[in-house]
C-alpha cells in the first residue's frame, strides 16, 4: 500500500477540482486504519493537515466530519500534538457548515483528546465563539460541554464550563436551551452539589415556566436527576419545592414526565420518605 498507493494519494490529494480532494480524504478513513500510527505520521498527516486549511469550504467540512474517526486511527499523540491545532480553527471558521460539523465531531472525540489540549485550546475557542455563533452550533457547544465534564475536572467545570452553559440557559432559542437542559445533569458526578452554589437554581427556577413544554419538561427531570446525584437533604432543601411544581404544569406530557421522575426518587429515597414527603 506505501509503495503503490500512497504516491497516488497525496497527488490526487492536491488535484484542482475540490470534490477529487474531497474524495481523496474519504478515501483515507478506511486507509488509515490499515496504517499503523507512526506510517500514518509519515505517509497522510501531511495532506490531511493541508484538506483542514484547504480554500475550499467542501474539503475542510470533509476533514471536520471525519475528525472523530482521524483521531481513532491516528491516536492521541498524533491528534495532540499535529491535528487539534487545525481541528481548532474549524470551530471558528467562516462556513457555518463546517463550523457546525466540527462542534458535532467534538463529542465524538475527546477520548483521544488530552486533557490538557481540551482545557487550554478548545475551552478557549468555545468561550470565544459561542455568543455569536448560530443555533445548531451553541446547541453542540452545550453537549460538547457536558460530555467533557469527567474530563476536565470540578475545577475547570465551576469556573468555565457551568458559566458558559448558564449563558446558553438564557438563550433566546428554545432548542439551544433544551440541549443544555438535556445533558447537565452529566456534570453532577464531576461537581456535586456544588452546581447548586452558582445560581443554577436561579436560571433553572424560571425556565419552569418556560413557554416551550419541552423545555419546561427537561428542566423538571434536570432537576430531578440532581436530586438522585445529590441525596435526599439537599434534594429537600433547595430543589424539592422547585421540582413539584410540575403537578401544575399546564402539559401533560410535562405531568406525566413528573410522576415518572418521583417514582425514580421515592425509590432512591426509601419509604420514610415517600410516606412523610411525597403522599401528602
Amino acid at each position: 500500500m506505501i509503495q503503490e498507493l500512497l504516491p497516488i494519494f497525496r497527488q490526487l490529494s492536491q488535484d484542482d477540482q475540490d470534490s477529487c480532494r474531497v474524495l481523496c480524504i474519504e478515501s483515507l478513513i478506511p486507509m488509515a486504519g490499515y496504517l499503523s500510527k507512526e506510517e500514518n505520521r509519515v505517509h497522510t498527516l501531511g495532506s490531511l493537515l493541508n484538506a483542514g486549511e484547504d480554500k475550499s469550504w467542501k474539503v475542510r467540512l470533509c476533514f471536520a466530519r471525519n475528525f472523530a474517526k482521524f483521531a481513532e486511527a491516528f491516536g492521541i499523540d498524533i491528534t495532540d500534538n499535529n491535528l487539534i491545532q487545525t481541528f481548532n480553527l474549524l470551530l471558528n471558521d467562516n462556513e457555518p457548515e463546517v463550523k457546525n460539523a466540527a462542534i458535532t465531531s467534538l463529542s465524538q472525540s475527546l477520548k483521544n483528546l488530552s486533557t490538557e489540549k481540551i482545557c487550554n485550546i478548545i475551552l478557549p475557542t468555545l468561550q470565544s465563539t459561542v455568543a455569536d455563533s448560530q443555533v445548531a452550533f451553541k446547541a453542540g457547544v452545550a453537549l460538547a460541554l457536558c460530555e467533557m465534564a469527567s474530563i476536565v475536572g470540578k475545577t475547570y467545570c465551576i469556573n468555565t464550563v457551568i458559566p458558559i452553559l448558564q449563558d446558553l440557559l438564557k438563550d433566546d432559542n428554545s432548542e439551544v436551551r433544551l440541549n443544555v437542559a438535556s445533558n447537565m445533569h452529566k456534570l453532577a458526578p464531576q461537581v456535586g452539589s456544588e452546581m447548586l452554589s452558582v445560581n443554577l437554581l436561579g436560571i433553572l427556577t424560571p425556565m419552569t415556566k418556560d413557554t416551550q413544554w419541552r423545555v419546561r419538561m427537561a428542566v423538571f427531570e434536570l432537576i430531578g436527576k440532581l436530586a438522585i446525584s445529590f441525596g435526599k437533604e439537599i434534594f429537600m432543601r433547595s430543589l424539592s419545592t422547585i421540582f413539584f411544581t410540575y403537578l401544575t404544569n399546564t402539559a401533560a406530557s410535562v405531568r406525566t414526565m413528573g410522576v415518572t421522575m418521583s417514582g425514580q426518587l421515592a425509590h432512591e429515597f426509601g419509604q420514610d420518605w415517600v410516606v412523610s414527603n411525597l403522599i401528602p
